[in-house]
C-alpha cells in the first residue's frame, strides 16, 4: 500500500516575517527616497541610506547564518529530547 503524502502549507517561522519585513522595509525606503529626490527636491542623506541598507543586510545575513546552522547541523535540542525519551 503506497502512502501519499498531503501537501500541506509549511509553518511558518518567525524568521520569514523578519525577511518579509526587511524587503518591505527597503522597498519603502527606496520609494520615499526617489520621490522625495524627484517630487519634494530635497536629497535623503547618504549616511542614513548607507545606515539603514547595512542594518537590514545584516538582518538577513544572520537569518541565513542561524538557518544555515541548524540545517548543517541539525536541531540539537530535538535530538536530545527524542533520545532521553527513547532511554526512559
Amino acid at each position: 500500500m503506497a502512502f501519499i503524502r498531503k501537501k500541506g502549507k509549511r509553518k511558518k517561522h518567525f524568521s520569514d516575517y523578519i525577511v518579509a519585513a526587511a524587503i518591505s522595509a527597503i522597498g519603502l525606503y527606496t520609494a520615499a527616497a526617489v520621490t522625495l529626490q524627484f517630487c519634494g527636491l530635497m536629497e535623503v542623506s547618504p549616511t542614513l541610506t548607507t545606515c539603514w541598507f547595512g542594518f537590514w543586510t545584516v538582518e538577513i545575513v544572520a537569518l541565513a547564518a542561524i538557518k544555515g546552522g541548524k540545517v548543517k547541523h541539525g536541531d540539537k535540542k530535538n535530538n536530545e529530547n527524542s533520545k532521553e525519551s527513547e532511554d526512559i
